[in-house]
């Protein structure tokens, strides 16, 4: 037990308030999905709490209402079950009073997945048809007569962005399987008024997702392997359910997603991109083949077709990401006003969506800003007001005193190549000078730090360190989603190379700027942003700690271990089987150049995207190079993503501990200025150097990021690594 001289030391006042904050987190009710009802009176939000998922049932404001004398819906939620249950995928029927959900309860066998029907007004609760797997989508007939589920068997491999983790309905069986074709996902058709079922997904073929609109056509994206690695290679496919068969109608580039279909089953759009797919739409006539793109529109990742154009097949309604911020609008002959703020919406992907009336003249979704807490809203969709973001509910408390003084800019700088990179820049309280400085770097590649009121990736800290005093850079590296295609496709073949300078070209930067102190620098990343900071650690000097999470570190063996290894590794041209020396040489565990950065690993033990085995190669290789302190811990039952508050409290402690070991002030005779741009890495082929070419102009300060970032009247993760 700390003394109190020792509790009001510095250190345990940081510690005290990274502990606060990150409880604070924990306490957000996240609305995951909103969805409006067809006559646009109601709004049904699927809410993941501190406890579990539950719906909530919003009136629209009236004032939105195309008829003023409209009275309010009597909305009742299901009563309080005596057996805890999550409910997720809410979708109204045509009638715009009962509301279909995925109920998810504890039996005796294991966990119980329902299709459940609501009538909202009465509160009555109907189980419709029992279901074989974890639904992963729920679509509803637009005669609302049927449903169609997209369905993952147990033992389903899933990816990061749903924690590496298997599906487990039941126990985990001993001895667990791996064969060919286990774990598929297939497609189930459901009789909404008799409950009854059949499977109608293609033989031989896993669904990754699907559009439908009813009947026998669908379309979705489709591939052999049971295993996320093959929705690196899927394609798209029309099916048809009664015969149970794929006609592929596209083959794409790089990988697909958010799949959308016309009323009358003639045209189809998906979104073309990279790894986590926010990409740039393609329309395709279903019956000669043709395909098209949709000028305009980038980083999109969500699609519904314009069902009042139906003589202009390309008109589209879209969300996506827009920098460090999400847009929406409309495309063809009634293209309307474009919306676009520095904020994060939200759908059941943990990326921009929205959901439309009928007539298509309302839109919900979820809006998460700096300075506001995520809640559901509501808007127009033309007209003067169009785009004027409403809340309809109020889960959180926008005044939270742990959370409010986090204060959000955005810093733009320059790559040594010229390229412009964006970020967010998080701090609090007044400083009269630069600041300890905390570079998190997201997954993915293929994410993004978006605007938000608490930003969860890399275990949540961003928040939670500038309220303890640090300056923290959340940089959008070249491989990043939000600023089009070709910036996410840019990593492709340079992994750790120009990304990394991108990165570091950010800490001199702020360092230019005098926000922050170079002596006082730490990085700490997530999945492939780990992999990013393990690299800076061991081919650089800049950072005095590193911090890697659930991170590959060997691509050899991760090519051969992760559920998404071999699809992967080859999008983004890593290396494959047949070139171990270049999976090698751009592996951490094989990195050097720099003299040694105190590392901390951070990784769950049942995490299959990067198995846990890439965390002990990552210790092994820096405890046998002893250049530099290294400790590593590991959490049971933790996936790609930690779900469990404590082992979040737990991991934040120790991750405050480390950083104010490492990044303590050094006594001026001992300590040496280590500023970006005087280390010398090994190079890798197609990467610059950070002082640059001879001659190069150097960074130009763009100032200070704005010490606020004020929310639009108006008003999120996970990744795959």
């Amino acid at each position: 037990m700390p003394s109190p001289a020792a509790s009001s030391t510095p250190q345990r006042h940081a510690a005290i308030i990274v502990r606060r904050v990150r409880e604070a987190m924990l306490r957000l009710v996240h609305p995951v999905e909103a969805r409006i009802s067809p006559d646009g009176r109601a709004v049904a939000v699927a809410a993941a709490g501190p406890e579990r998922a539950e719906l909530v049932l919003a009136p629209v404001p009236a004032e939105l209402l195309p008829d003023a004398d409209v009275r309010p819906p009597v909305l009742l939620a299901p009563s309080e079950p005596a057996v805890p249950t999550d409910r997720h995928s809410p979708r109204w029927l045509p009638d715009s009073r009962t509301l279909l959900h995925i109920a998810e309860s504890a039996g005796p066998a294991g966990t119980e997945v329902r299709l459940v029907a609501l009538d909202t007004e009465s509160g009555a609760v109907r189980t419709v048809a029992d279901v074989p797997g974890a639904v992963e989508e729920l679509l509803v007939s637009d005669d609302g007569s049927r449903a169609l589920l997209l369905c993952a068997r147990d033992g389903a491999e899933r990816d990061g962005m749903n924690l590496g983790l298997p599906v487990r309905l039941g126990a985990v069986p001993s001895p667990e399987r791996f064969a060919p074709g286990t774990g598929r996902r297939s497609l189930h058709l459901v009789d909404l008024a008799d409950g009854s079922m059949r499977e109608t997904g293609p033989d031989g073929l896993t669904v990754w997702n699907v559009a439908w609109r009813g009947g026998d056509t669908a379309v979705a994206t489709v591939c052999e392997d049971t295993l996320p690695s093959g929705y690196y290679g899927a394609r798209f496919a029309a099916l048809d359910l009664g015969a149970r068969t794929a006609r592929t109608v596209y083959v794409p580039q790089g990988q697909l997603g958010a799949p959308a279909l016309r009323a009358d089953g003639r045209s189809a759009a998906v979104c073309e991109g990279i790894s986590i797919v926010s990409g740039r739409p393609v329309v395709i006539d279903l019956e000669s083949g043709r395909t098209a793109s949709v000028p305009g529109v980038e980083d999109a990742t969500w699609l519904e077709f314009d069902d009042s154009a139906q003589s202009a097949p390309h008109a589209l309604w879209f969300a996506g990401w827009d920098g460090t911020g999400s847009r929406a609008g409309r495309t063809g002959h009634r293209a309307g006003p474009l919306w676009s703020a520095a904020v994060t919406l939200g759908g059941a992907g943990f990326q921009p969506g929205l959901s439309l009336s009928g007539g298509q003249r309302l839109a919900a979704t979820v809006l998460d800003a700096p300075g506001r807490p995520p809640e559901a809203v509501v808007a127009r969709t033309e007209g003067p007001d169009a785009w004027n973001w409403a809340p309809v509910t109020a889960l959180n408390d926008p005044a939270d005193p742990d959370l409010a003084g986090v204060r959000t800019g955005r810093a733009d700088w320059s790559a040594p190549d010229g390229r412009t990179v964006q970020g967010l820049v998080l701090s609090s309280g007044e400083s009269a000078g630069p600041r300890p400085l905390a570079v998190l770097v997201h997954g993915g590649p293929a994410w993004l730090w978006s605007a938000s009121y608490a930003p969860g990736d890399v275990l949540g800290l961003a928040p939670a360190l500038a309220a303890a005093g640090y300056l923290v850079l959340l940089p959008n590296p070249r491989g990043s989603s939000g600023r089009g295609l070709e910036h996410a496709r840019a990593v492709i073949g340079d992994v750790g190379g120009a990304d990394l300078d991108d990165v570091l070209s950010g800490v001199r930067h702020l360092v230019d700027t005098g926000l922050a102190d170079p002596d006082r620098t730490a990085v700490l990343g997530h999945s492939y942003g780990g992999f990013l900071a393990a690299q800076a650690a061991a081919r650089t000097d800049v950072f005095r700690a590193a911090v890697v999470v659930s991170a590959p570190t060997d691509w050899l063996s991760f090519t051969h271990t992760s559920n998404i290894g071999g699809g992967y590794d080859r999008t983004y041209g890593i290396g494959g089987p047949d070139a171990p020396g270049e999976l090698i040489r751009r592996s951490p565990v094989f990195a050097l150049g720099g003299s040694g950065t105190p590392t901390l690993i951070v990784h769950g033990s049942a995490d299959r995207v990067t198995p846990v085995g890439q965390g002990h190669e990552l210790y092994r290789s820096l405890l046998r190079a002893a250049r530099a302190p290294v400790e590593m811990y590991v959490y049971p039952d933790e996936g790609h993503e930690f779900t469990d508050g404590g082992h979040l409290l737990d991991a934040a402690a120790r991750v405050e501990e480390w950083l104010a070991v490492h990044l303590a002030p050094r006594p001026p005779a001992a300590h040496r200025t280590a500023v970006p741009g005087d280390a010398s890495p090994e190079p890798i082929p197609g990467t610059a150097s950070m002082a640059g070419p001879e001659g190069d102009t150097p960074l130009t300060p763009s100032g200070p990021p704005p010490p606020t970032a004020d929310a639009p009247p108006a008003r999120a993760a996970r990744r795959r690594p």
